[in-house]
């Protein structure tokens, strides 16, 4: 199997409830279960974030346990399932096959165009709206202050061996970051390990373990909608719809200064062999309260720039799941008048939107992986997951 840029050997594996990767690819994720070990005892093991992973030419997207002393990768029962796949034996050989028809529905979704921002909404939004190379930052956010579990006491997590070449790849992105100070130099007893992943495109991320930290910080309520229970917010009056998706969200949220030191990780710089901490100044990607500190600030800003919007409340409907934000209409004209003014509110904000992603006034959008139209919703999840 094609796994981004690398060709993967799975052991097909029916009695196995889940597909397991070895090595670490991409970001841990938050969900975690309990599978029984080699010894016979439970352990606990992480699922990863989504990983783009090729049949043919065809993409997919799948969330693969990570186990890391599992002697080979496996595709377990949850792939072969979610691909319909059959297994037979001819002439003493073990064979897979997937329909036809199976990755077809599988890949609608992902391979549908997003269309074109139309002229009369690109001629009306501030430009300042749209993603550049420079990140945003809200205008009214107040710092964030990050509190320590009772006991809880510094950790220092030693940093993984990273290759060169992966090393390289994230430089000019620390380089940014430090630029536009969102991250800094700094000495602290805490750290955890970084580690570069590289995407489809060649290129690399930076990736910060922070399941240490997590574990150490105090939890805050959760306050993010289920997903599911918001889309049945969606009337079947409505025809035309928006779908808002914000770049680098959780990076426009300042962290204060004395919880920055919590996430501080060792950098070693390639050019020169200068090893230093650095830290964010901003709420870092992987930390458990992003989701809900974000969400909440947005949503407070959407309710005051709504608040003071020409067009009544009462004739469209905005949802907003974290940092994914849909308004939708009866008519076209309303749509687009509300798409504008939210957009320019946005970059007057300090916000950033993803032009690339950006479905405006269509009668037919994806949002949170659901396909969206007048009196219909397709509870497809996004990238092919169902």
């Amino acid at each position: 199997v094609q796994l981004g840029h690398k060709e993967v050997k799975f052991l097909i594996d029916t009695g196995a409830t889940y597909s397991v990767l070895n090595d670490l690819q991409g970001q841990i994720g938050d969900r975690e279960t309990t599978i029984v070990g080699a010894t016979g005892k439970e352990e606990k093991r992480p699922f990863l974030q989504p990983l783009d992973l090729c049949f043919g030419n065809k993409v997919l997207s799948h969330e693969f346990l990570y186990v890391p002393e599992c002697p080979i990768p496996l595709l377990g029962r949850d792939l072969l399932a979610k691909l319909d796949a059959v297994i037979t034996f001819e002439n003493g050989e073990l064979i897979m096959k997937i329909p036809e028809s199976k990755t077809g529905q599988i890949f609608m979704i992902k391979e549908k165009p997003i269309p074109s921002i139309p002229r009369e909404v690109e001629d009306a939004v501030i430009p300042i709206v749209w993603e550049t190379d420079i990140p945003g930052k809200s205008k009214l956010a107040q710092p964030v202050h990050v509190e320590l579990k009772e006991g809880a006491r510094a950790v220092q997590v030693k940093q993984y061996p990273i290759k060169p070449e992966a090393r390289q790849g994230v430089v000019k992105i620390i380089e940014k970051f430090l630029k536009y100070r969102i991250l800094e130099e700094c000495e602290s007893e805490f750290n955890t390990p970084i580690f570069p992943v590289k995407k489809p495109n060649g290129e690399y991320r930076l990736v910060q373990d922070l399941r240490a930290i997590n574990k150490i910080t105090k939890d805050i309520y959760p306050v993010v909608t289920n997903p599911y229970t918001l889309l049945t917010s969606v009337k079947e009056i409505y025809k035309w719809f928006t779908v808002i998706d914000l770049k680098d969200a959780f990076f426009c949220i300042p962290l204060d200064k004395e919880s920055r030191k919590l996430f501080a990780f060792e950098w070693e710089n390639p050019g020169n062999g200068r090893k230093t901490q650095l830290t964010w100044t901003r709420l870092p990607q992987g930390y458990k309260n992003c989701p809900s500190l974000f969400g909440n600030q947005l949503a407070k800003e959407l309710e005051i720039w709504t608040e003071n919007g020409q067009v009544p409340r009462d004739q469209y409907l905005l949802l907003q799941y974290v940092d994914d934000i849909l308004i939708a209409t009866e008519e076209k004209a309303t749509c687009i008048k509300v798409t504008i003014e939210i957009l320019n509110s946005l970059g007057m904000g300090g916000y950033k939107v993803s032009r690339g992603k950006a479905q405006i006034a269509q009668q037919t959008v994806i949002y949170l992986g659901c396909e969206i139209s007048q009196g219909q919703r397709k509870l497809e999840q996004k990238g092919g997951h169902w």
